[in-house]
Order: C-alpha cells, then structure tokens, then sequence
C-alpha cells in the first residue's frame, strides 16, 4: 500500500528527476500540464480536458533536418512522466500504441516515458461506454506504475520493469507485477461495440442531419486521445539546401484534408470527401468501423472530450444510441 503522504513524497521524488506532467486546476478547468508544484497535482475521476496525447504525438514535432542532401536526425526528445492517466486514457495509449507501432518517432517518446495511471473512473453524462477498474484489465494496458484508490491508500502495481526501478529507487518495495499480454482481451471487441459495427450502414440519414450543423471546425479531432490524423511538409531553413521535415496534427473535417492529385472539375480540386455529411461520416466510420476492422480495437475510448468541446453541441454518445436503437430512417 502507498498512502496519500507516501504518493505526495513520491511525486516530489519524480519531479527532481524528470520532466512530469499530471492533472492540475488551472482557471478551474482540470487540464494535463507539466507540474511546477507537486502540490498542485490533482488525482482525480474527472477527466483532463487535454489529454496525454501531445507529450506522446507532440503538435508539431521535426522527423529529421537536412542539409545539402544529407539527413541528420531530429533532437531526442527528454524522459517525461505522464503521472494520473485513468483507465480511459490509459485504453487511449494502447490504442496509439498500436497505430504507431512501426513510427520509430512515437515508440522512441513511449519508450522514455513513465506512465502512472489510476484507478479513480470518470463519470459523467457524456460516457458511453460502462468502464470499470478491475485488476485483469491491467494487463491489456500500456502502464509503468497503476495506483489503485483503496479509501485513502493505494495498491500499487507495475507493469514494466522500468516501473518497477522507479519504485525501487524511491524505496516502495510493496508493489505487484503485472505482466502486459497485449491489448485485445480473450474477449474480443467489445459487446457494444460489436452492435455498433453491425448496425453502422443502415442509413445515412443522420449523417445528412449532422451535416446540417457541423461547422467542421475539427475540434472534435484535436482533443480526442484516439485522432492521429497528421501532414508532413518541409519547413525550409534561411540557409540554402538546409531546413527540417515536419509532422503536424491535421482533422478529417478541413477541407484540404482530402484533396488528391488530378484535374480540377468545376475549378474546384478534387477530393474523396466532398461535403460536411461525407466528412462525419467517415470520421464515425473510422473509429466504429475501419480501426476495429484493421486493429481489433475501436478508435474512441468513450471519454466524451469532443462532446465537451462542439460549439455546436454534437453529441457522439447521442449519435451512437441512435446507430444502436436503428433510428436511421
């Protein structure tokens, strides 16, 4: 067990040694951000509004520079700890990890990075799917240490050996192992989300319904911990021959997303997604569909963060009871 002073020395502990980010309250919205003051750090049910994903998938980051035809690496990003992910987030991690399994620049981040997760479970109006902590998920989850709230103490797991020299480090030997199996469950793809799935491509009628109101804003996109849209582009240095390879975060709702090489029709480009009712749907399409399809995993880990965000107030929990109750026609 680990008490709530105990966890308090223990945060100190990894903020002398490492850059840590951890749910604070700043301007009273709960939001992930680097910790200046361990006191501050919040564990909590209520989900950050920013999630993990730009420690892991930053905005912006340089693949390589280049110079007179000649590549040289782009700077090692530094060892971070990602300290408080609840079960949701923690899903949202192993989806990535997934998605960029083979991204030398994503496993290279994952892999300097300690990720402590918690037990506390969001709840909320906006959740949809029924998460719950139970210890046989944690070894379907990317984690290095996980705390489980017990009243005011925590068991203490880890799940990486990296977890494990920390807590040794710090001098916490009472702690279990847990080995990480991968992250489809014997299961398989969740009950609800199988129901999801089959009843994906009854209609389109309520995609004619949210085209009418979506202003394509692609907010939606930019907070979910499951979107991984990105461009690539070059961005040229004042010395000639020189400059940087970039990758940077993009949505499926702007337009110039699905623009394609070919000859303009009507003077305007060619694109696969040509109106706002085409884009929602093949946003929904990929999560529900394609990503449990190609990876046995859906891309949408249910925390109701785009919910939050839509100035128009969509709703994906809304959306989906409506696919599931066939209220397509």
């Amino acid at each position: 067990m680990m008490t709530n002073k105990r966890l308090r020395q223990f945060i100190e502990y990894l903020s002398r040694q490492n850059i840590v980010w951890a749910p604070q309250r700043i301007g009273g919205e709960l939001v992930m951000e680097r910790v200046s003051d361990p006191k501050n750090v919040e564990l909590s049910s209520e989900l950050p509004l920013h999630s993990f994903k730009k420690i892991l998938v930053p905005p912006q980051e340089a693949l390589f520079n280049y110079e007179n035809n000649k590549i040289f690496p782009a700077v090692n990003p530094p060892g971070q700890v990602i300290f408080g992910l609840t079960v949701v987030d923690l899903k949202a991690v192993t989806f990535l990890n997934q998605i960029f399994a083979k991204d030398p620049h994503f496993q290279n981040r994952l892999k300097k990075a300690l990720i402590i997760g918690q037990s506390l479970m969001p709840k909320g109006k906006h959740q949809f799917f029924l998460e719950k902590f139970e210890e046989d998920v944690l070894e379907h989850l990317k984690f290095d240490v996980f705390l489980a709230a017990q009243k005011d103490k925590f068991l203490v797991y880890t799940g990486s050996e990296d977890g494990q020299r920390i807590l040794d480090d710090f001098g916490h030997k009472d702690y279990e192992h847990i080995e990480y199996v991968g992250p489809i469950r014997e299961a398989g793809l969740d009950s609800q989300m199988q129901k999801i799935r089959g009843k994906f491509y009854e209609d389109d009628k309520i995609w004619q319904d949210l085209g009418k109101i979506c202003i394509e804003c692609g907010k939606c996109t930019l907070i979910c911990p499951c979107c991984f849209c990105f461009d690539i582009f070059d961005q040229p240095d004042l010395k000639a021959g020189a400059g940087k390879r970039c990758r940077a975060w993009t949505a499926c709702f702007y337009t110039d997303f699905s623009e394609v090489a070919g000859r303009e029709i009507e003077k305007k480009k060619p694109k696969f997604l040509r109106s706002t009712p085409e884009r929602i749907r093949f946003w929904y399409e990929h999560k529900f569909v394609r990503c449990p399809d190609e990876i046995s995993l859906p891309g949408c880990v249910g925390c109701g963060r785009c919910t939050k965000v839509c100035p128009v107030g969509i709703d994906i929990k809304e959306n989906l009871q409506r696919i599931l109750k066939g209220k397509l026609k």
